[in-house]
C-alpha cells in the first residue's frame, strides 16, 4: 500500500510546478484560440457538449486506463503533450487561410475541452504515491494555490511585455510542454497493477466501489449536490450584484473574492485538518461558511460593498476547504488499484450535477428578476443557503464510519 516516506515530500515542488503549468494551459487555451481567429459563438456550445461527453463517458474509462498503467504519471504526461501539440497546431494554422485555420482551431478547441474535463483523473490518482497518505491535505492545498500564483506572474509578465495573441499562444504552448517535462521528471514508487479482467468489468468495479463504500458514497453525493446547487447560488449572487449600491468597486470585490478565498481556503484546510480530521473539517466548513450567503441581502444598503464581498468571500473559501478536505480523504481511503476509477467516477458525477443544476437556474432567474425588492432576494438567498448546507447531510450520515481508524486496502492480493 502507499505509505509515507521522508523522501516523498521532495517530489511535491516539481509536481506542483507541473500542475500549475498544466492549469495555465487549461485556463488560457480558450482565450488563446479565440484570440488567434474569430470563431462563431456556436463553438461554445460545441465546447460544452465535448466537456459533457468527455467527463461522463470518457473519464471513467480513462480512470481504468490510469489504474492499469505501470505509472500513473503516463496519463498526465500524455494530456499535457496533447495540449502542447494541439496549441502548436492551432498557432500554425492561424497563419494560413481562413478555410484552413477555422476547422483546425475548432478541432483544437474540442480537443482542449476534452483535456480540461479529463485532467483531474490522472493528477489526483498519482498524487498519493508522491506524498504518501498522511500529507494529502497539505499537498492538495499547495496544488490549489500554485496555479493562481503562476497565472498572476504570467499575466503580469505578458502585460509588461505588451504581447499580442500570438505571444500568449506561444507562452501557453511552451508552458504545456514544460508541464509534460516536469510531470515526466516526477517518479514515485508504485505497486504493480493487477492482472486485467476486461475494460468494461474494471470500469464497473470502480463504479460499484464508489457507490457501495459508505464514506465514498457520502463524498460522491456531497460533491454532486454542491455542483447541482452552484448554479442557483450564482443566480442569487448576480441578483445581489444588481442591487449593489457601490457598483464601481465591483471589480475590486471580485478580485478580493478570487484571491482571498483561494488563499484563505487553503490556509484553513492546512491549519485545521490535523485537529479536526479532513472529513470532519469538510462538514464544519460547509455548515459554518454557507450561512454567510445571507449577507448578500445587505448589498443594497449602507456599506453594501463590504457585505457583498464578505457574502461571496466566506462561502467561496468554505467550498474550497470542502474540496481540499474531501479530495484528500477520498484519496486516503481509496485502495491504490482503484484511485483512477474512483476519480473518473466523481468527475462524471460533478458534470452530471452541473447539467442538472441548470434546471435550478430557472427559479433563480425568477427570484432575481427584481433585485431592488428585498423580499425576493432574501427568499432566494435563504434557499441558496439551505441548498448549500444540504450538501453536508450525506457527510453527516456517514461521519461515524469516516472517523473509524482503518488501514487503506492494498492493491496487492
Amino acid at each position: 500500500m502507499i505509505s509515507s516516506s521522508p523522501l516523498r515530500p521532495r517530489r511535491l515542488p516539481l509536481f506542483g510546478l507541473a500542475a500549475a503549468l498544466f492549469s495555465l494551459l487549461l485556463t488560457y487555451s480558450v482565450p488563446v484560440l479565440f484570440g488567434l481567429r474569430d470563431l462563431p459563438m456556436g463553438v461554445y456550445s460545441l465546447r460544452s457538449v465535448t466537456m459533457l461527453v468527455a467527463a461522463v463517458l470518457v473519464a471513467p474509462l480513462l480512470g481504468t486506463l490510469v489504474d492499469r498503467a505501470r505509472s500513473r504519471r503516463t496519463a498526465v504526461v500524455a494530456l499535457a503533450l496533447v495540449g502542447a501539440v494541439a496549441l502548436a497546431a492551432a498557432t500554425g494554422a492561424a497563419q494560413g487561410p481562413d478555410a484552413v485555420s477555422g476547422p483546425v482551431i475548432t478541432a483544437v478547441l474540442v480537443t482542449m475541452s476534452a483535456v480540461t474535463a479529463l485532467a483531474p483523473v490522472g493528477e489526483q490518482a498519482y498524487l498519493p504515491s508522491i506524498v504518501g497518505r498522511d500529507r494529502l491535505v497539505t499537498a492538495n492545498a499547495v496544488l490549489h494555490v500554485l496555479p493562481l500564483l503562476l497565472m498572476m506572474a504570467i499575466g503580469a509578465a505578458l502585460s509588461w511585455a505588451d504581447g499580442d495573441g500570438l505571444t500568449l499562444a506561444v507562452a501557453v504552448g511552451v508552458a504545456a510542454a514544460c508541464a509534460a517535462a516536469a510531470y515526466r521528471g516526477v517518479q514515485a514508487d508504485e505497486e504493480p497493477p493487477l492482472p486485467r479482467t476486461g475494460l468494461w468489468r474494471e470500469t464497473m468495479e470502480g463504479l460499484r466501489f464508489t457507490f457501495r463504500e459508505p464514506v465514498l458514497r457520502a463524498i460522491a453525493l456531497c460533491v454532486m449536490v454542491t455542483s447541482l446547487t452552484g448554479g442557483f447560488a450564482e443566480e442569487m449572487e448576480g441578483a445581489a450584484r444588481g442591487a449593489l449600491a457601490d457598483y464601481w468597486n465591483l471589480s475590486l470585490s471580485m478580485m478580493v473574492t478570487l484571491y482571498g478565498a483561494t488563499a484563505l481556503g487553503a490556509l484553513v484546510a492546512v491549519l485545521l485538518h490535523r485537529r479536526l480530521g479532513a472529513y470532519r473539517l469538510a462538514i464544519a466548513a460547509l455548515l459554518a461558511s454557507q450561512p454567510f450567503i445571507l449577507l448578500l441581502a445587505l448589498s443594497g444598503g449602507p456599506g453594501g460593498w463590504w457585505w457583498y464581498t464578505l457574502g461571496n468571500l466566506v462561502p467561496t473559501a468554505g467550498l474550497i476547504v470542502v474540496s481540499i478536505a474531501l479530495l484528500s480523504h477520498r484519496q486516503a481511503i481509496t485502495p491504490d488499484r482503484l484511485l483512477g476509477r474512483v476519480g473518473g467516477t466523481l468527475v462524471a458525477l460533478v458534470m452530471l450535477g452541473e447539467i442538472a443544476g441548470t434546471l435550478l437556474r430557472l427559479p433563480g432567474d425568477w427570484l432575481a428578476e427584481d433585485a431592488s425588492s428585498p423580499l425576493p432576494l432574501l427568499t432566494g438567498l435563504v434557499l441558496a443557503t439551505a441548498l448549500g448546507m444540504a450538501a453536508a447531510v450525506p457527510l453527516l450520515r456517514a461521519r461515524h464510519l469516516a472517523t473509524t481508524p482503518r488501514e487503506p486496502e492494498s492493491a496487492l492480493p
